[in-house]
């Protein structure tokens, strides 16, 4: 009796564990999207680096709406000529859109989403500005709140992570197709490692 109780619970706990694993595996993209939030007014737009075009757009799109009044575009990258080329063709692609030069501001100097958040705080205390729209790709949002909260804590500043409309995106069947796939995969490496380093 009690050894066929004790197949029962293990029988159980191992269906409710196997459920468990389905449901985290089912919802890890929309898990890592879900920090994402609606744009509100700000001081400064900043498209982080890493962009294929669609935070660039989503910034375009937010200043034209008269969310912010400066842009700031991120970079990524160690090699000094492939930094100022990358941030060049999305400045030129605003400055096509007819978006003002003295508008844009180039982060020439980070290399890494922290980077990126601390080199913007400061930006921020030196241009006296009070909050920054933060555009990335929905499934980076997760990282983002994580390491903006870290760096902006206590600074008396505000940031909002606005999610880009990335192609092919699709939070519910992430696992369907090869880049989002890559995409769910990496951040969850990139969290782990965050985490032990910051």
């Amino acid at each position: 009796m009690k050894r066929r109780t004790l197949l029962y619970s293990t029988g159980v706990v191992a269906l409710l564990g196997f459920i468990a694993l389905c449901l985290a595996f089912l919802g890890a993209g929309r898990y890592l999207a879900a920090p994402a939030q609606q744009p509100v007014k700000a001081d400064l737009l900043f498209a982080l680096g890493g962009d294929n075009g669609a935070r660039a757009n989503r910034v375009l799109e937010l200043y034209r709406k008269g969310y912010a009044p400066k842009i700031l575009l991120g970079a990524e990258g160690i090699h000094s000529k492939t930094r100022t080329a990358y941030l060049s063709w999305r400045a030129r692609y605003l400055a096509g859109e007819g978006v003002p030069e003295q508008v844009v501001l180039l982060d020439r100097r980070s290399i890494s989403s922290w980077e990126e958040a601390v080199h913007t705080l400061q930006l921020m205390q030196e241009m006296k500005m009070a909050s920054v729209l933060v555009v990335s790709d929905p499934p980076h949002t997760r990282r983002l709140s994580w390491v903006w909260g870290k760096v902006f804590a206590g600074s008396g500043k505000e940031f909002t992570l606005v999610a880009s409309e990335l192609e092919g995106w699709d939070a519910d069947r992430w696992w369907r197709t090869s880049p989002n796939a890559q995409f769910v995969f990496s951040e969850y490496i990139k969290l782990a490692y965050y985490y032990f380093q910051y």
